[in-house]
């Protein structure tokens, strides 16, 4: 089902396995990434969903700015997601590929309190968030 859709951003959810899926279609404005970033806690939060997914294959580099953004405002409330599995696919530019270690590597610093993997595909991440299911 389809929960969001704009020319930069799409999210779906999986009723099936109760999975969230964000994917990144381009560049957006600051203004944009981060409503949608809100957005996206907000779904989570909302449904009480345990699995999501953001798929930043198509995201470029976000500026400065909202990596500030990211790491000091949304970090603290993704942290609080009602989340089980998290799974990033990482972005086919490398400087993204690098501001996403860079968020990644923040959990070594105050930790996640669900499990977070990086991927390279969708069917490796989906595989993953489901296999939790099977624990």
């Amino acid at each position: 089902m389809v929960l969001s859709s704009t020319p930069y951003h799409h999210i779906e959810h999986y009723p099936t396995h109760n999975v969230i899926v964000s994917q990144w279609y381009g560049a957006c404005t600051s203004q944009e990434y981060r409503d949608t970033l809100r957005h996206f806690l907000h779904l989570v939060t909302s449904m009480g969903v345990p699995y999501a997914i953001s798929d930043r294959r198509l995201l470029p580099p976000i500026p400065i700015e909202d990596t500030r953004w990211t790491l000091r405002e949304f970090l603290s409330d993704f942290r609080k997601l009602p989340l089980k599995r998290f799974a990033f696919i990482n972005s086919f530019d490398p400087i993204a590929e690098k501001q996403l270690r860079y968020f990644v590597d923040n959990e070594k610093v105050v930790p996640f309190p669900f499990e977070v993997e990086v991927f390279e595909d969708l069917t490796s991440a989906y595989e993953w968030l489901m296999s939790a299911s099977l624990e």
